[in-house]
């Protein structure tokens, strides 16, 4: 076995010790990670957890300041799915800088690495907001794009940050616990719940949890934030590296760059004439 990392990658980069090194170049360190296992245990056994309390009230109102000017130029959804009384924003990670805090919050992003067991990469972002008579959901799982076959590793994490509380009554998300274990594609059955919490949470689940949007039986619109995260060498769902300009890629932290895809993945996916792509940044 090489002595160090650094023989490792010079002997055989692509080898199981040097990949084996690389996959530990994690964004959060091991004590973040070990602080979090309550919530990480959770993860694995329910299939998610709820973050309470992790966004401030400033944040919170620039954020809906943010998200109700976006409104005023993004269509509603185009299908059943999307929500025929809903609006869903793309490409949050150029549009509204203030998503960046969220996206890289130490908290969600131990429990995720601690969940994945893996380096990370954020997969999309987009806002979803709910307005007053829009319908519920189909029940779904979020993952099912990367046709991997099942019973496989967690492979994904989607994090709602409700911007309004989410109650029962404006369609806080429905919740299948323990789903993500069931042995192939079909919905298992079980009983549901609701994700009730406060504006400023973070509700965390795997990417096989089945769950879905809740109906708005309100009179008022409910703003929500829905952040995916993959393993760092899956493609991401939404292509960032079109969608967020390379201005604003440098005004981002290095997290966040990070996040988006401007580093390399187990020291050799990524590279740009061999080096890390933060080199041609």
């Amino acid at each position: 076995m090489p002595a160090n990392p650094r023989e490792a990658f010079n002997l055989d980069p692509m080898g199981k010790e040097a990949q084996d090194l690389a996959a530990q170049e994690r964004i959060t360190s091991a004590e973040e990670r070990a602080r979090m296992s309550p919530a990480i245990e959770a993860m694995d056994r329910e299939g998610y957890v709820i973050l309470p309390g992790l966004l401030s009230a400033e944040t919170l109102a620039t954020l809906r300041a943010g998200i109700d000017e976006l409104h005023k130029i993004t269509p509603f959804g185009r299908s059943a799915f999307e929500g025929e009384n809903a609006q869903r924003i793309y490409g949050l990670m150029h549009k509204l800088p203030a998503v960046w805090e969220m996206a890289a919050h130490p908290d969600v992003l131990a429990v995720i690495e601690g969940h994945l067991n893996d380096q990370i990469q954020l997969s999309s972002a987009a806002s979803y907001s709910i307005f007053p008579g829009q319908a519920a959901q189909t029940l779904h799982e979020d993952d099912t794009y990367y046709r991997t076959g099942k019973p496989f590793p967690p492979i994904s994490v989607s994090v709602a940050w409700p911007i309004d509380d989410y109650r029962e009554d404006n369609g806080a998300t429905i919740i299948m616990p323990r789903s993500h274990k069931q042995p192939d594609y079909d919905n298992p059955g079980l009983p549901t719940t609701r994700a009730v919490t406060p504006a400023g949470s973070a509700i965390l689940w795997d990417g096989a949890l089945w769950h879905a949007g809740g109906a708005n039986h309100s009179d008022a619109i409910r703003r929500s934030i829905i952040l995916t995260y993959t393993r760092g060498w899956l493609r991401q769902q939404e292509n960032l590296y079109l969608s967020v300009p390379r201005e604003t890629v440098r005004r981002m932290p290095r997290v966040v760059q990070r996040l988006i895809g401007w580093w390399v993945v187990g020291a050799t996916v990524g590279v740009v004439d061999g080096f890390s792509p933060l080199k041609t940044l």
